[in-house]
């Protein structure tokens, strides 16, 4: 069990600084769109290298955030019957329901590995008048495609735990803050 709690800490610090790092895209993003409009609208001189300067920024910070997402969380679900269920039937509901999220993490990675690879190998650029590199772009796809099957990796394990033994692997530390404690 030593193991398995280090494993999952050690994920969850990974992916709680690398989440917290790719966040910070947002600011370049934001940057990059309000100088486009400004030149575009104020001055007349529209720029060739923005838009699309803006679409590689926040699809790296969507993509790679996405592991942080699950960690916390952060992604919507159906709780109407759900949520009056208790812990341990939640946690046997999602080992099966994650079977989903394994096969589409899994089909990423498998299909954007490759892809990504032949794209750094060539050092691919944009056909655009602009030409930009689109391989770093294109690795942060099976990077975090990993990050996210690592992340599920550290819940099955938790929910597993929680079925067989009736008891959470981890207990959050501001667990009694959350529970109004």
């Amino acid at each position: 069990m030593q193991f398995l709690r280090g494993f999952i800490r050690c994920v969850d610090a990974a992916i709680d600084f690398i989440g917290k790092a790719a966040s910070f895209l947002i600011y370049p993003t934001m940057l990059v769109l309000v100088y486009e409009v400004v030149m575009r609208y104020y001055f007349t001189r529209p720029t060739i290298w923005a838009h699309e300067t803006s679409c590689m920024l926040y699809g790296a910070h969507f993509i790679i955030g996405g592991s942080y997402a699950l960690q916390k969380g952060a992604f919507v679900n159906v709780e109407a019957f759900y949520m009056r269920f208790s812990r341990r039937t939640q946690a046997i509901l999602d080992l099966f329901t994650w079977t989903m999220f394994y096969v589409f993490v899994g089909v990423l990675l498998w299909e954007s590995l490759p892809w990504a690879w032949e794209s750094f190998l060539v050092r691919e650029f944009s056909d655009s008048t602009w030409g930009p590199y689109v391989w770093p772009v294109k690795m942060s796809i099976p990077f975090a495609s990993f990050l996210m099957l690592l992340q599920g990796m550290t819940k099955t394990i938790k929910d597993a735990y929680l079925v067989v033994t009736g008891r959470e692997l981890l207990v959050a530390p501001d667990a009694g803050a959350a529970a109004g404690n």
